[in-house]
């Protein structure tokens, strides 16, 4: 799988702690991206499945969210990897630029197959202008989907949302050697700080 960055530990990216994983490479390219360096395809560095697995912090983290970049522009490395995560019992969540809509009808089967593996999906391409009022969204047009077997069992709504398992908007992760990450959906009223 070509990725970005891992990150061991998120408060930021989904319900609970997470496994955070930016895949490289998107070709929609979003006008205002928070992660315009994922879009190179050439960018980031191979890693494979296991090896990613295996810096999963075991009993530290409830979910892997994956995000990028485009996770469905490498769909036979996304699905092993939301394979092997739910066979760990973790909570999977994903974002795409590409809607429900487009990923449920697409070509490719295993696209398809990766939906029924999500227990929660981010949906549509990031509109720059268009604020979100919803944590985890970027911007106003993303939808944030319950899914069970690659059906949609519900639409988060802002009100469901502002719970004490959303509100973290934000964060800045500073690891042992010193590289800081912002990372989540930074707002100056909801933000957190951690060492890892």
């Amino acid at each position: 799988m070509r990725v970005h960055r891992l990150l061991p530990l998120s408060l930021a990216n989904g319900p609970g702690p997470r496994f955070a994983v930016w895949v490289q490479g998107c070709t929609r390219r979003c006008s205002g991206c928070f992660n315009p360096d994922t879009h190179d395809c050439k960018g980031g560095y191979e890693i494979s499945v296991p090896e990613i697995i295996a810096q999963i912090p075991r009993g530290q983290v409830s979910g892997i969210t994956v995000s990028g970049g485009e996770p469905f522009e490498q769909p036979e490395e996304l699905a092993a990897l939301l394979d092997e995560a739910g066979k760990m019992g973790l909570h999977r969540l994903a974002y795409s630029g590409n809607t429900y809509s487009e990923l449920s009808s697409h070509k490719n089967r295993v696209v398809r197959q990766c939906l029924q593996m999500l227990d929660m999906l981010i949906d549509g391409p990031y509109e720059e202008g268009t604020p979100s009022d919803k944590p985890l969204a970027g911007s106003g047009n993303q939808r944030v989907l319950q899914l069970s077997r690659g059906e949609i069992v519900k639409e988060y709504g802002k009100d469901e949302m502002e719970s004490a398992l959303w509100q973290i908007g934000g964060e800045i992760v500073i690891d042992q050697t010193g590289c800081i990450t912002a990372t989540g959906i930074i707002d100056s009223r909801i933000f957190t700080a951690h060492n890892i």
